[in-house]
């Protein structure tokens, strides 16, 4: 496994999970570094650590920044996330208005996935069809705004371009891998019944989308699926 830039939708949903352990145990058998650029930081520790509601959950993580997460600092970085940024939030316009995608740690997340040319584990859907099927972002803006969406065609494609090649993945398809590679066998025992390696694949999956992490139903059967075979 290559190493992986975070952004901030896929830690939240991995630990809301209660499954940083795994994301450790995973970075030393897979020897790859996660990285994470500093405004992603911002995000999940900094102003957290601010708040009383997510106050334990950023101290949680802030253990793990320097160990599981290593923090990427780049003024180049942060230039490009801006230009991505504007980019991105001059795409679509409704009722006369441009429609704002992404925040300035989506991008620079995206932008150091870029220049180390690594993948991108992103859980948040917009970023991920912005970059991968901005066709059906723009069917699904229509949808959510109730009127007729225009898009800014030039600003598209150049965004397309700045962003051609990335590969995005997200938290589930992350802790499957840690799944095949044995991770959370230590969770089985006699008190959960059937075969439990389904009961753990499926509780996995789930878990992750409904803490955030966007995929179908359909999606999290196939895996399924496929896993069994």
């Amino acid at each position: 496994m290559t190493d992986l830039v975070f952004d901030s939708s896929s830690i939240i949903s991995i630990s809301l999970n209660n499954l940083l352990n795994i994301m450790a145990e995973l970075k030393k058998h897979s020897e790859v570094e996660f990285l994470i650029p500093k405004s992603v930081k911002k995000e999940i520790m900094d102003t957290p650590l601010k708040s009383r509601k997510f106050k334990l959950e950023a101290i949680m993580l802030s253990s793990m920044i320097g160990s599981t997460f290593k923090l990427f600092d780049s003024t180049n970085i942060q230039k490009k996330a801006i230009h991505l940024q504007n980019l991105a939030n001059s795409i679509f316009t409704a009722n006369g208005r441009l429609i704002k995608l992404v925040d300035l740690a989506e991008m620079e997340g995206l932008a150091l996935a870029i220049f180390l040319k690594v993948p991108y584990v992103v859980d948040e859907r917009t970023t991920r069809l912005l970059v991968e099927n901005p066709k059906n972002l723009h069917i699904i803006l229509s949808r959510k705004f109730d009127t007729e969406v225009s898009q800014n065609q030039q600003a598209l494609n150049n965004f397309l371009n700045e962003t051609k090649g990335t590969t995005i993945i997200r938290s589930v398809e992350l802790m499957t891998i840690a799944y095949e590679k044995g991770l959370f066998d230590s969770y089985k025992n006699k008190n959960v019944p059937g075969d439990f390696g389904k009961q753990i694949l499926e509780a996995i999956l789930w878990g992750l989308r409904l803490k955030g992490c966007s995929i179908s139903t359909d999606e999290i059967y196939e895996i399924i699926r496929l896993e069994q075979h």
